[in-house]
């Protein structure tokens, strides 16, 4: 299948938030592990793909060792709090995307088995073709970021349907956003940022509660206060 954005009802410099897939090799059984991670990425002109990962993510160590990353449109706002939000020996740890989320693609340019997860509507198979630094401004302040322009080798639409997410799922998604980066306001010690990104996850959470009853949305925003409470101990 030739990639083509409109089959995915992708346009031209918008921002879509998928799940990406990259892959680590154990030092002992060079076994493939698996790592999913919520990110935004745009479409250009050139239907080349472009993606920020941060340089300390394992989605940027795992691009920059492999050479290869699945991009997973996947309608489970759940799935996005899984892929984002994970702390290492917590208790939220277990919750994390298990070997069961994910499925393998053989393709016949690579040795490795590639992962994807397995509830996707549809995925987009890259390598990346340049490496480029941005400037960016946001409640962190001014950062350097490492952004990568990714050429689709494989695509397969696993679905038949696109996704369009209600209130809800749209105000959860930047609750999530909004929940990785105050980890980061804690990892720089900056308590005023802490407080202030904190207070929006509140107000939204509680926007996002008067919008009604949605089982999906309202076990993310559990995971979400579960991952707080870790950041604030």
């Amino acid at each position: 299948m030739i990639f083509n954005p409109e089959n995915f009802g992708l346009k031209t410099d918008y921002l879509y938030e998928v799940i990406t897939c990259t892959y680590s090799k154990s030092e002992e059984d060079k076994k493939i592990k698996p790592n999913a991670s919520c990110m935004g990425i745009r479409v250009d002109e050139y239907n080349l793909i472009e993606i920020g990962p941060y340089s300390t993510t394992s989605t940027y160590k795992n691009l920059k060792e492999n050479k290869i990353i699945t991009l997973n449109f996947v309608d489970d706002i759940y799935l996005y709090a899984l892929a984002s939000l994970k702390e290492p020996n917590s208790s939220i740890g277990s919750q994390e995307l298990s070997t069961n989320y994910y499925n393998f693609k053989k393709l016949e340019t690579r040795e490795i088995l590639i992962p994807y997860i397995n509830d996707a509507w549809g995925i987009l198979i890259c390598e990346p073709v340049k490496e480029f630094l941005k400037i960016k401004q946001n409640e962190l302040g001014e950062i350097k970021i490492p952004f990568f322009k990714l050429k689709v080798i494989f695509c397969d639409k696993l679905k038949q349907s696109f996704k369009l997410f209600i209130r809800a799922e749209n105000l959860t998604l930047e609750i999530i956003i909004l929940a990785t980066r105050l980890k980061i306001a804690k990892e720089m010690k900056n308590a005023s940022l802490f407080d202030e990104i904190y207070e929006k996850i509140i107000d939204l959470m509680e926007t996002v509660k008067r919008l009604g009853k949605h089982d999906r949305v309202l076990k993310t925003i559990d995971h979400v206060n579960d991952y707080i409470k870790i950041l604030m101990d």
